[in-house]
């Protein structure tokens, strides 16, 4: 068992939410704490005089952070905190250009050069979202718990000497005390992830490390790179003759580029805070949540380069990626697939791909951001990867951009979606978050014809329909809808109505020779709260069948 403590010494917290710079984050983040850890690992980086024991416990510390981002996301508890009114103040900006040679600054070029001193450069808008935290002592603390860690005695001793060396944990005014706390002392914890089908959806979503986000970190800082541009820089300029030569070719070799004094240094990226993890109460009135039978972490391809395309082009998007993906399906397993055998369909569930589309807002208009892989739930992550390798990723792990070949429709890139707020349409929890009320943003194929004609028996047609469609969701181990309704439009704003036209959705392709089975939009509410994605009906493989949650139970 393993918990870290966090005091905001002042009473006050200054950290910018990452989905607004008029927000402040509260709770501070997982991810944000374990930056803060790295930013003071690395401030204490030794140098070269500073002997081996001080450069040991510095790989410790590494090796002690490397174990930490591997524990997965912790529970938490955390005082209430107000938030203070955001004011605009305007400081100097911190990217002016430096010359590379000051001692031969000219003076026609002295007033840039001045513009590195604070007092003449210009001055840019920032906000410092700022939080008033409540409770005096004991009461004011956060904790982060790791309920299931055993830290050998070594990384334990690391992280306690780690923990010492924060002086912050966001803005630089926000001045925090951080160790490593006995399991007895820390309160019970008051949230905890909510990656379980028994939690309720209430909460919030925080960022936390993962395996491999202290590499991610390291790229994005780019010290070394930098550091060696500067000092090759650095010889060229004060060194003469071989020596001189010497230093350029070493900077052509290190950058592939010949040394000028306009070259351009290397840049560090802000790093993207890596995964998240949903947050419910650990008090909370547990509601029944039952998980469809596809996994609520979807695959997410976002669309580089192509055509505008709406969701009346799902068949042929979906047929495209399938049609890659399969161009390597040779000895695959069912569920990747879709066939048993050779010619016959799979009895059992398998991959879906699905439209990612702009619907449901005030101006949506149905257009498809990307598609989504939906992979059954029971399938292991390596199963998984072995069957995408070589068509998703390469044999290193890294991403491919795979081109979708769709005939008039033109070509589709795609390529993994990994950036850290991307648009609502292309993040999994849009689609798959619990709730007991859905409705279809494709329209749902019925799994056969009716025998009562719409048209003349239309409320005799309307409950066949609806059985039909409760029957489906039973058949998919979804529990048995309080409430069906049927109709041609959406309740979802900007997705295609059911039948072809105008605005309308065309029919999903079938065999040759064989009518087009009817398809309707749907509304449905549970009983429970269902976790997606929720896919219905025939089409429900190819795109046609995709629910998205409505947001409020009906009265």
């Amino acid at each position: 068992m393993f918990a870290l403590g966090i005091d905001f010494i002042t009473g006050v917290a200054v950290m910018t939410d990452a989905a607004s710079r008029e927000k402040a984050e509260w709770p501070p983040h997982p991810a944000r704490v374990f930056m803060a850890l790295v930013a003071a690992h690395y401030e204490s980086k030794p140098l070269p005089e500073d002997g081996r024991e001080t450069e040991a416990a510095w790989v410790h510390e590494r090796a002690a952070l490397e174990w930490l981002e591997g524990q997965g996301a912790p529970q938490m508890s955390w005082p209430e905190a107000s938030p203070r009114d955001v004011v605009k103040v305007y400081v100097p900006v911190n990217d002016a250009g430096v010359p590379q040679n000051p001692a031969r600054v000219k003076e026609s070029e002295m007033r840039a050069a001045l513009g590195v001193m604070p007092d003449q450069r210009s001055r840019q808008e920032r906000t410092f979202p700022t939080l008033h935290i409540g409770g005096e002592g004991p009461g004011r603390h956060v904790y982060l718990h790791w309920h299931n860690a055993e830290p050998s005695t070594e990384i334990l001793a690391a992280l306690t000497g780690l923990t010492r060396k924060v002086t912050r944990i966001g803005h630089s005014s926000s001045l925090a005390l951080v160790w490593v706390s006995e399991m007895e002392d820390a309160p019970s914890p008051a949230y905890e992830p909510n990656a379980k089908a028994t939690k309720t959806r209430r909460g919030v979503q925080l960022r936390i490390p993962a395996p491999g986000f202290l590499a991610k970190l390291d790229q994005c800082f780019n010290a070394g790179e930098i550091d060696d541009f500067f000092d090759l820089s650095e010889a060229i300029l004060t060194r003469t003759g071989a020596a001189k030569n010497q230093a350029k070719t070493a900077f052509e070799e290190r950058f592939d580029t010949a040394w000028s004094t306009s070259a351009s240094a290397p840049v560090r990226v802000r790093p993207s805070p890596g995964r998240t993890a949903h947050y419910s109460r650990v008090d909370e009135a547990q509601a029944l949540i039952v998980p469809s039978s596809f996994d609520s972490e979807l695959l997410v391809l976002t669309k580089q380069e192509g055509p505008v395309l709406g969701l009346e082009s799902t068949a042929a998007l979906t047929a495209a990626l399938r049609g890659y993906l399969l161009q390597a399906g040779e000895g695959k397993p069912e569920w990747f697939t879709g066939h048993s055998a050779p010619g016959l369909p799979s009895t059992g569930g398998h991959m879906a791909l699905l439209p990612l589309a702009f619907v449901g807002a005030e101006h949506a208009d149905g257009h498809i951001l990307g598609l989504a892989v939906a992979f059954p739930r029971a399938i292991p992550a390596a199963d998984r990867a072995a069957c995408l390798r070589g068509r998703l990723f390469g044999s290193s792990g890294d991403d491919l951009e795979p081109e979708l070949q769709m005939g008039n429709l033109g070509t589709w890139t795609l390529r993994r979606e990994e950036r850290s707020l991307p648009p609502l349409a292309l993040r999994s929890a849009t689609w798959c978050e619990p709730s007991s009320v859905w409705a279809s943003v494709t329209p749902v194929v019925l799994d056969r014809h009716p025998k009562h004609d719409q048209q003349t028996e239309r409320a005799q047609w309307r409950d066949e329909v609806a059985a039909s469609i409760a029957q489906g969701c039973e058949r998919s181990g979804l529990p048995k809808p309080e409430l069906i309704d049927v109709d041609k439009t959406s309740w979802h704003r900007g997705a295609p109505r059911s039948r072809p036209g105008p605005s309308g959705m065309p029919w999903l392709p079938g065999k040759e020779g064989t009518a087009p089975r009817q398809q309707v939009h749907v509304l449905i509410q549970f009983p429970c709260e269902v976790q997606g994605p929720l896919l219905l009906g025939a089409g429900r493989f190819r795109g046609y069948g995709l629910c998205k949650p409505l947001g409020s139970l009906l009265k």
